[in-house]
């Protein structure tokens, strides 16, 4: 969770590169893992990177893909 949190202020200082890097590894941590906080971060992922991702920055779209999966398999 401290990984998701962390990605979330790096995302509002728009330091968005190391908020992609460091939001991966919450997901990668978050693997197996099925709770409220876990998909509200996931959530939260998706709602930050929601005004970029038509840039077609890689990062963006892999962080919003795995957020988008994670939740839909914990759904």
């Amino acid at each position: 969770m401290t990984l998701g949190y962390l990605g979330g202020i790096q995302a509002r200082q728009h330091r968005i590169e190391e908020a992609c890097a460091t939001w991966a590894a919450a997901l990668n941590a978050m693997d197996g893992v099925r709770s409220g906080r876990t998909r509200q971060a996931a959530t939260d992922m998706r709602t930050a990177l929601s005004p970029l991702r038509q840039r077609g920055i890689p990062q963006i779209a892999d962080i919003d893909r795995r957020a988008a999966a994670y939740l839909a398999a914990t759904a």
